[in-house]
């Protein structure tokens, strides 16, 4: 677990904001989701002399699949109530606004975590804690493979396997694959068991972060419904 904990504290205290194209896939409810498109920034949280000074912030532009495209995702932490603002999108009544929990059912029939838990550092905390948990159980296989590329990028590949199912484990498969440049994660993938008489893993979740920006520097607008550039019905 040595790269995921280099790559949160980079991203911990290196990494003001980013901007990315995130491309999702999960499986909810037993079925696999078309992949998703999305256009995020991200502010992480920062702390000076005691003070909060930048909020966690997360803002989320759909550009597909063709059913949710134009959509629209705001959530800050502290703000709002707790909730984040969505518009629709997609095909039929585009520019529905509502104030969602992150966590509602409403909003988990889209996504296996909430909004507020999105982004890279949230993610690599994640595996951290759940790869801590599993080790204490043993039957836990750990490789590391180099020279591997996403997207033409140079990355290391971590792969946790659970060659046995237990009640305990979460996954069969983890695989993080963790930039040679820099020590941030573009690319998640995890697996169940083979369903029946397959021999291959059945995809639970992957996320691949493209097109990464570091510190790009977001104005505190950009994390407000009404920023020019987005179209969130006025509240």
């Amino acid at each position: 677990m040595q790269l995921a904990r280099e790559s949160y504290v980079f991203l911990r205290d290196n990494v003001s904001d980013y901007a990315c194209r995130i491309v999702k896939q999960e499986r909810i409810d037993g079925r696999l989701k078309p992949m998703e498109f999305i256009d995020a920034k991200v502010r992480h949280q920062r702390i000076v002399d005691g003070r909060h000074v930048q909020r966690p912030s997360i803002y989320l532009h759909f550009v597909g699949p063709e059913e949710m495209v134009d959509r629209e995702v705001l959530w800050v932490e502290g703000t709002n109530g707790g909730k984040m603002v969505v518009r629709r999108g997609g095909t039929r009544f585009e520019y529905l606004t509502l104030d969602l929990d992150p966590a509602g059912d409403a909003a988990l029939q889209y996504s296996r975590y909430p909004t507020s838990e999105s982004g890279m550092i949230n993610m690599v905390r994640k595996l951290i804690d759940v790869g801590t948990a599993d080790m204490q159980y043993g039957e836990c296989e750990v490789q590391i493979f180099n020279d591997v590329k996403v997207d033409g990028q140079p990355c290391k590949c971590v792969q946790v396997k659970h060659p046995r199912r237990r009640s305990v484990f979460l996954f069969h498969i983890v695989r993080i694959y963790i930039a040679d440049d820099f020590p941030i994660p573009v690319r998640y993938e995890a697996y169940d068991w083979p369903v029946g008489d397959s021999d291959e893993p059945l995809l639970i979740e992957e996320y691949t972060f493209q097109d990464v920006r570091l510190n790009v520097g977001f104005s505190d607008a950009e994390f407000q419904r009404n920023y020019r550039d987005y179209k969130f019905r006025p509240n």
